[in-house]
């Protein structure tokens, strides 16, 4: 099972014609919003609708500027990569939404749940992480990151019951998969045209990574 990267990188879109079609193998759109939250290597495919959000998602991404780090994480090491994992999230929290001021809200999100910087292929810290999602929108309804979060949530489930799966638990990741079956219906039906797309892929692709990842 292979682990997300955390690095993080701009890149730009292709001007595509508005009558191509969504690759479906890729889902991309996906993996942008779950993972990485920068713009796609290559956005063909996608509407113009979608690629204009795709646009403010990445310009809101870049915009952000992390508190500055601790002295031992400012060098290459573990330190180092604890602190781009959480940027990468906060980022991600940040991008989702033109609301002002998250910055700071993605910032306590983050600093309370203190992600993993890497899964090592196993359930833990994706279930953590799709549970406290799950907690924070119980006490936060109304959320600026509430859809953004169901879909995460979605998608965590799946990880973990990856990580069950390679761990040989089948009893927990059936009940990881159930655990993220409402939680994907829900985003199917957001309002935000980006959260529902990527919706669409996670449903069209059933699993943590691509196939191709």
């Amino acid at each position: 099972m292979k682990r997300p990267a955390i690095a993080f990188a701009i890149v730009t879109l292709v001007a595509v014609s508005p009558h191509a079609q969504v690759t479906a193998s890729r889902h991309q759109l996906l993996d942008a919003v779950v993972f990485h939250a920068f713009l796609l290597t290559d956005a063909m495919g996608y509407p113009p609708d979608v690629r204009s959000l795709l646009q403010q998602h990445a310009r809101r991404a870049q915009a952000y500027r992390p508190r500055p780090r601790p002295a031992d994480a400012k060098r290459p090491g573990l330190m180092g990569m604890v602190y781009a994992a959480r940027e990468n999230y906060e980022r991600r929290l940040v991008a989702s939404t033109s609301t002002a001021g998250v910055e700071r809200l993605a910032q306590k999100y983050v600093d309370d749940l203190r992600p993993c910087y890497e899964w090592e292929g196993y359930h833990d810290c994706p279930e953590r992480e799709a549970q406290f999602a799950e907690q924070y929108l119980t006490k936060n309804p109304t959320s600026p990151f509430r859809e953004l979060l169901m879909l995460l949530a979605a998608h965590r489930w799946l990880c973990a019951a990856e990580g069950y799966d390679y761990e040989e638990k089948p009893t927990d990741a059936a009940r990881s998969r159930r655990a993220s079956a409402p939680l994907l219906v829900a985003s199917l039906n957001a309002r935000s045209l980006l959260i529902r797309v990527a919706a669409q892929e996670l449903r069209t692709r059933g699993r943590c990574f691509a196939a191709d990842a």
